[in-house]
């Protein structure tokens, strides 16, 4: 990520938005507009209010903490996450656009919802499975297959959070595993009532058409039809991110006959 300057500026959207970092232009050496930049804006958009949601969440996770070393990896993880975001905002000056976010989404919104309802009940466990298991699931998956495809910087970038993503994972899975152990059917029983509440509203932004409207974070329309004009497609990230979290849910033990199961019952 680049190096920010004394000079840079905090920048705010309006209406919802977490704040952003302005960054100076020359410092990044900025490229002309190329015919796919507005497609690389709603992904990084996508992106970057993605990692300030989950900066919220583990803010917010970190305030039903009692073990200060608890405490402190929450805090640790939020500011990994403000700066994931100030790197997709660097990226984005880097092609000549402006990055912009809306946690306040309507699909965003839906997720923050989910986790601060664990929050409500400090449920630290279930507050991990949204944010480590699927939140961060569709992560890992969607920006490594971005990052492949992604031209220069702006994949080597992608490709980079996904691996410290991936790496949030790992972290919480001997937790995880460690809770599971200690009453199986409970603990899978908590996962798929997460599960209907969380992972249907991420099948639903990476369904192949938006039913429910724009989804309040592209710029203009719907960015999904474009995604063929830079080797993507939102059935390939929705496949990719699936697959990943039922990697992830195998990794925690739960039968694969059942994962699949709940996988198949998402909206399409």
């Amino acid at each position: 990520m680049s190096t920010l300057h004394s000079k840079d500026l905090v920048r705010y959207s309006g209406g919802g938005t977490d704040p952003l970092i302005g960054l100076d232009c020359s410092a990044l050496e900025c490229t002309s507009l190329s015919p796919s930049a507005p497609i690389w804006q709603d992904i990084l958009a996508q992106a970057m209010t993605g990692e300030l949601l989950a900066a919220r969440n583990y803010t917010s996770l970190s305030e039903i903490c009692d073990d200060p070393e608890k405490v402190a990896d929450a805090l640790e993880h939020a500011q990994g996450e403000r700066g994931h975001a100030a790197a997709f905002a660097a990226e984005g000056r880097k092609i000549g656009v402006d990055v912009a976010n809306n946690v306040d989404a309507k699909h965003w919104k839906r997720l923050r919802g989910g986790f601060m309802r664990c929050i409500a009940e400090r449920d630290f466990i279930g507050c991990l499975i949204v944010q480590e298991i699927m939140l961060e699931s569709f992560a890992v998956a969607s920006y490594s297959r971005v990052g492949k495809v992604a031209p220069g910087s702006l994949g080597e970038t992608f490709a980079r959070i996904a691996a410290e993503e991936e790496e949030h994972v790992d972290h919480a899975m001997a937790i995880l595993r460690a809770e599971r152990a200690l009453h199986p059917q409970r603990f899978d029983d908590k996962v798929y009532r997460l599960h209907l509440d969380v992972m249907t509203t991420l099948a639903q932004m990476l369904a192949k058409e938006c039913k429910d409207g724009h989804c309040e974070v592209c710029h203009g329309t719907c960015v999904k039809p474009s995604l063929f004009e830079v080797s993507l497609s939102a059935s390939e990230l929705r496949g990719a991110s699936l697959q990943q979290y039922l990697k992830t849910l195998d990794m925690l033990g739960i039968p694969g006959e059942v994962t699949l199961a709940w996988v198949t019952q998402l909206p399409v």
